[in-house]
């Protein structure tokens, strides 16, 4: 969308549902339904869904009101779910699509782009607090990601998305920030150790990028290895995060 006034690139910075003002003409049954509403904390047929939006050109806010916004909630869950079954790679493709869904109509519904969504996962200290402690409280989980860990360490990931034959080091490695960080000299393709969380994120979008472009491999065992523990630890994250939804 663009604004109005300068016509630059609006972004989206709020999502969100309330309750309309009632009227000054409304009657008596209206005035009692709303009441019942707003003590009930359902909106029902007074409830409006808002979008907003900030101008990133001039900061204009604009809003956009419609009846009711659309609920992923079922959607994220069915595909969770679904991920339970089927061979590794099946499991982490629904599970990538949950995972991915989630942090761009949930949780980081501002960012334009998934790579922006990934790069502020990887900022999100809440989360990575939360995720950090059922690494060391679940055995299993520890236990997987070292495997992981190991892995890697012996051949770091790399990056087929680009070219099939030729793939490379992808540059996000060890970068949190929005914007690529040129000079960092550290090791990539690796998960550093067990709390190295923004690599952990990494790793998943990763993993995405190369099966879906085609340069993961069901026959090849570590192709298998490398989608299987994906699957894992993204899962870890999902069932964390299914608990709010």
């Amino acid at each position: 969308m663009r604004c109005s006034d300068c016509g630059k690139t609006l972004l989206k910075v709020d999502r969100r549902e309330e309750m309309a003002e009632l009227g000054e003409d409304a009657t008596e049954g209206q005035e009692a339904d709303y009441t019942a509403s707003e003590l009930s904390g359902d909106n029902g047929a007074w409830n409006i869904g808002i979008v907003e939006y900030c101008c990133s050109g001039c900061g204009r806010i604009e809003q956009v009101q419609s009846e009711y916004l659309p609920n992923y909630r079922d959607l994220i869950l069915g595909w969770h779910e679904k991920a339970k079954d089927g061979d590794p790679f099946s499991r982490f493709v629904f599970e990538y699509l949950a995972f991915i869904a989630h942090l761009k109509n949930n949780i980081f519904f501002d960012e334009p782009s998934d790579r922006g969504a990934i790069q502020a996962l990887k900022r999100d200290s809440l989360r990575r607090g939360h995720y950090l402690a059922r690494v060391q409280a679940d055995l299993e989980l520890s236990e997987i990601l070292n495997r992981l860990i190991k892995e890697l360490m012996a051949t770091p990931l790399l990056n087929s998305s680009r070219d099939l034959d030729f793939p490379e080091i992808d540059r996000w490695w060890n970068c949190s920030d929005p914007q690529l960080n040129q000079i960092d000299a550290a090791p990539k393709g690796v998960i550093r150790s067990a709390d190295d969380w923004e690599n952990m994120v990494e790793l998943w979008y990763s993993v995405r990028n190369n099966l879906f472009h085609g340069g993961k491999d069901p026959n090849i065992r570590r192709d298998c290895f490398l989608v299987e523990h994906a699957y894992e630890t993204s899962r870890a994250f999902m069932e964390l995060e299914s608990r709010d939804l």
